[in-house]
């Protein structure tokens, strides 16, 4: 780790985390106070939605802020690496973009079916009320709370702000990249979760070093949770459960094919 004020550090990694805690509570109050009918079980991924997209101006705002001031620093020694450019500023190529969904899309299923066969889901059955949550709204609802606001609002959160400065702290990516990781594992909440979303969170944290861009880990963040809810929308793999061998090939495939899309990325700079 680079040598720097571990007090500084800290204030700088907890700060983030700690806005998204009360603006979320405070908008959460606000809105089911204005709107009663927001407080009814069946509307709660409708009130997520409405949080998620009220602070998504926030941290794009602290995130704009955040890059440039990186940019500032590197002119100022002298060295403008390609890493300065703010993202909004990028331009990705078409195949790029949809590597990063696919890549999203059979990572999720590859990695939700490996956890299938492990004991986790028995001993840590908590990540059942999350889901049961998620997909107790209408398909229209989570797809606005799991697929449009929260891939936006995480990825700024997780790798706009918290992953960029640990960035900043280690001499070396890979430590940063794995500490970033564990960090969005444990904003899950659950056991379950949090290992799915350490591996994840891993192909998230390689497209946004890869391409110096935030939008191909939102794609691939929101193709993720599409693809969860599409799952459970239509059962289509519920057939997988009975027949083993054809679980461990859907498993080997969607895994194989979502490390093709990974290993497109271009390499870290």
């Amino acid at each position: 780790m680079k040598e720097k004020n571990v007090r500084r550090m800290l204030v700088e990694l907890i700060v983030p985390p700690f806005l998204y805690l009360l603006l979320t509570m405070s908008f959460t109050g606000i809105l089911e106070m204005v709107f009663p009918v927001l407080e009814e079980p069946s509307n709660a991924m409708w009130l997520l939605a409405l949080v998620n997209l009220l602070q998504i101006p926030v941290f794009f705002q602290l995130y704009r802020r955040l890059r440039l001031a990186e940019a500032c620093g590197e002119e100022r020694e002298g060295r403008r690496r390609e890493t300065a450019v703010p993202a909004w500023k990028r331009r990705l190529g078409p195949a790029d973009l949809l590597s990063a969904v696919l890549g999203g899309f059979f990572l999720a299923r590859g990695f939700n079916a490996l956890l299938g066969l492990t004991p986790l889901p028995r001993l840590f059955p908590a990540y059942e009320t999350v889901s049961e949550t998620i997909y107790r709204g209408s398909l229209l609802s989570q797809a606005a709370a799991s697929v449009v606001t929260a891939p936006v609002l995480e990825e700024l959160l997780m790798r706009g702000l918290i992953y960029s400065r640990l960035r900043s702290f280690f001499s070396d990516l890979r430590p940063a990249m794995l500490a970033g990781a564990l960090v969005f594992a444990l904003f899950h909440g659950n056991v379950v979760q949090g290992v799915y979303a350490f591996f994840i969170g891993l192909y998230f944290v390689w497209l946004y070093e890869a391409y110096h861009s935030l939008v191909p880990a939102v794609l691939a963040h929101a193709s993720a949770n599409a693809s969860s809810i599409l799952l459970e929308q239509t059962g289509w793999l519920d057939g997988l459960y009975a027949d083993l061998p054809l679980y461990f090939l859907t498993t080997a495939v969607c895994l194989g094919a979502g490390a093709f899309c990974w290993s497109r990325a271009r390499r870290i700079s």
